[in-house]
């Protein structure tokens, strides 16, 4: 599963807990770059839930091959 918890990332221990509760392998995907932003950003509490990150790559990663228009929506 991919998830995009955005500013959740850094504070739901819920969004940490439900991760967990399921058998997928999760990857935790950002749009930016978390640990280029603040200091605050730098620590996810769902990282030890998921497999793996993919970060700062921004919309073209997330839905490649997408309009440009749907992904600016």
């Amino acid at each position: 599963m991919l998830i995009n918890a955005g500013a959740y990332t850094h504070t739901s221990l819920a969004l940490y807990d439900a991760i967990r509760s399921i058998a997928l392998p999760t990857v935790e995907v950002h749009l930016s770059n978390p640990e280029a932003r603040e200091a605050y950003r730098h620590e996810s509490k769902i990282a030890p839930a998921c497999v793996g990150k993919v970060a700062g790559f921004g919309a073209e990663l997330v839905f490649p091959g997408a309009p440009r228009d749907a992904r600016s929506a």
